[in-house]
């Protein structure tokens, strides 16, 4: 009878331990949460604090995939906020590297989690063109596309997918997949801001692939909700009949990933 109670107590001691450690591991991902939140509300001061946070739970959790996931996110947050001139090449690159390898680790341990399949593809290509390497960014383009395959649904991986291609010029990338995406998530979005933005994105894809009708249509569609939006529709509106200058359309994809408040921040936009 003592072994069993002893049994007994040791597994509880040890169940307890797992339990206290699951709900450490969920406060740091309720925290990691909140602090991408304030970071696509333009609070880039959290990033090194969140990545920091996330490489000590990485370390106490080396089984928990959500946390390497976390932490893949935080280093693609962290590569958008290093801004230097020039670009500080070897930085970027390390930090998208740590990234993938976060990703890495994450879906060893839960390989059907297809928005980090996405997000390692993402951070995949990222990582080939700052090497200079075309056969990495094939094939962070294929395992993008193999993600949103098999979770055709999931606006979170057709997000991930559209916001690193659109940035191709349109000969390079595969267009018909950027306005799939990008009907796909607005047809199924909530309104607002983002939509505004999003409007503009798909009416954007749409001049630059010879159907000036179907970009007009889009830019009609921005509600005002986003005032830049607004702003940049009412000039391409304006332009219709002519080409809609490049640097225009930089504009608006420079924030895709990076300058998140211009959706996603309180109050009103600039």
């Amino acid at each position: 009878m003592r072994h069993t109670i002893i049994l007994f107590t040791a597994l509880g001691i040890i169940a307890s331990a797992a339990l206290a450690g699951s709900q450490t591991d969920n406060e740091v991902l309720e925290r990691a949460h909140q602090m991408q939140l304030e970071f696509r509300q333009g609070k880039t001061v959290v990033v090194q604090p969140l990545v920091d946070m996330l490489e000590e739970a990485t370390k106490r959790s080396p089984d928990n995939a959500a946390l390497w996931e976390a932490l893949g996110h935080a280093y693609m947050s962290k590569e958008g906020t290093i801004s230097t001139s020039p670009p500080d090449m070897a930085a970027l690159l390390t930090t998208v590297q740590y990234a993938r390898a976060a990703y890495e680790r994450s879906l060893a341990i839960k390989p059907d989690n297809m928005l980090v399949r996405a997000s390692h593809g993402m951070a995949s290509l990222v990582a080939g063109q700052f090497e200079g390497n075309p056969a990495g960014i094939a094939a962070g383009v294929e395992e993008m596309n193999e993600a949103v395959r098999r979770a055709p649904k999931s606006i979170t991986v057709r997000l991930t997918r559209v916001f690193t291609t659109i940035h191709f010029p349109p000969a390079m990338r595969d267009n018909d997949a950027v306005i799939d995406d990008l009907r796909f998530i607005l047809d199924n979005a909530s309104g607002g801001r983002p939509d505004d933005v999003l409007h503009v994105l798909l009416g954007d894809v749409y001049a630059e692939t010879g159907k000036p009708e179907a970009a007009r249509a889009e830019y009609q569609q921005v509600t005002g909700a986003s005032a830049f939006a607004a702003g940049q529709a009412a000039l391409r509106l304006d332009l219709a009949k002519g080409a809609i200058a490049p640097a225009e359309i930089a504009k608006v994809r420079e924030g895709t990933g990076t300058r998140c408040a211009m959706c996603h921040a309180a109050g009103s936009d600039n």
